[in-house]
């Protein structure tokens, strides 16, 4: 058990919820670099998480756009 008050969020939760929202407002050209910086968190699995979760609506949103094919390309290797 933890000293934290129940009606204080976690620090981790924070952020988990400020990289779900950059995610979900990021742009096309400022995407990769964003996850790349998420996975930079040094709580791995809430990052991994973060971006599993990102990738996840993404995949959702570009399965009836015609480019989606082409997405993952655009990441660099």
């Amino acid at each position: 058990m933890t000293d934290q008050p129940f009606d204080e969020e976690s620090s981790e939760h924070l952020r988990y919820r400020r990289y779900l929202g950059d995610l979900e407002n990021v742009s096309e050209a400022d995407e990769a670099a964003l996850v790349a910086t998420v996975l930079e968190d040094p709580n791995v699995s809430m990052a991994e998480a973060a971006v599993n979760l990102h990738l996840e609506r993404q995949s959702a949103r570009l399965l009836t756009d015609p480019v989606f094919p082409a997405w993952p390309r655009t990441w660099p290797q």
